[in-house]
């Protein structure tokens, strides 16, 4: 990520290394977005001030219904927490 500051929580180390070499690149792509606007990500509601927790799904690939969602936590001034990845089965925008 380039930008804004960065962490990976334990559950999204962990996660991370179950995820294929594929899904890790589309990760890679994914913080590279979060890294350089934290607010792209979708705002899970219900979050208290000053952090706000998003969530970012983005395809496998073009034509795929599959995806990967990384969930993380913004607190502007400190940076991003990266608090899980998953895989999505079926992504309905």
């Amino acid at each position: 990520m380039s930008g804004v500051p960065s962490e990976e929580a334990e559950p999204a180390r962990k996660a991370f290394g179950d995820l294929t070499e594929g899904e890790r690149e589309v990760v890679r792509e994914a913080l590279a977005a979060i890294g350089r606007d934290p607010a792209v990500g979708r705002e899970i509601p219900g979050w208290r001030p000053p952090s706000v927790e998003y969530t970012y799904t983005t395809p496998l690939a073009r034509d795929s219904a599959e995806a990967i969602t990384v969930v993380y936590t913004h607190t502007h001034g400190m940076g991003v927490t990266v608090v899980h990845y998953f895989r999505d089965p079926q992504v309905v925008d």
